[in-house]
């Protein structure tokens, strides 16, 4: 046989192999992936004076579900709040300072909510210099935890007065009968 025998057998031997993967994959029956979805519960914020809600953005989470009689559990595992980019994250819109109402779909055990200044974090600092370089690390680890925010928690429903201007990480702890304690973040900014 001659080299150039060989390898138009060869190629056409892996075009056939081709074509036949390919037809497999759309003529086969698929299961979807690795089984139901986690189906993370959403959170939606209400302002004061306002009739509409807005769905918050979802955020890291570790959420179990059940598979049958086996448990899984979804994690998503993202960038923190304060690096997003801000057309990423729900937008909620104000005239004045007012008061957020978080509805969530499932009710947790507790909420969290933290802060960030919006032009702080479009503006960047002065670790982003190379001359700053080496505070880098200690100064984004001091500031990645963000301003705590007075909020009240009851009956599943948490309430705080918000700023224009600032961006907002809730985080919850939900309880579930067969895993203890799940995670869920959601983010958004209140625009001016």
């Amino acid at each position: 046989m001659k080299p150039t025998t060989s390898r138009g057998i060869a190629i056409a031997a892996i075009l056939a192999l081709l074509v036949v993967a390919l037809v497999s994959c759309v003529t086969l029956p698929h299961d979807g992936g690795h089984g139901p979805e986690a189906n993370v519960p959403g959170a939606w914020a209400l302002t004061s004076g306002e009739d509409g809600a807005v769905a918050l953005t979802l955020g890291n989470y570790t959420w179990s579900f059940m598979d049958g009689s086996e448990r899984r559990v979804e994690e998503l595992r993202q960038i923190d709040p304060q690096k997003r980019r801000v057309d990423e994250l729900a937008q909620v819109s104000v005239a004045e300072e007012p008061t957020i109402t978080v509805l969530f779909d499932e009710r947790p055990l507790w909420a969290y909510v933290r802060s960030w200044d919006e032009e702080e974090l479009a503006v960047g600092s002065t670790t982003d210099s190379f001359l700053f370089w080496r505070l880098r690390t200690p100064l984004d680890t001091a500031d990645s935890v963000g301003d705590e925010v007075p909020s009240a928690f009851e009956d599943g429903v948490l309430t705080f007065d918000a700023e224009p201007g600032r961006r907002y990480a809730i985080s919850t702890i939900y309880e579930r009968g067969f895993s203890g304690n799940d995670r869920i973040e959601y983010v958004f900014t209140v625009q001016k």
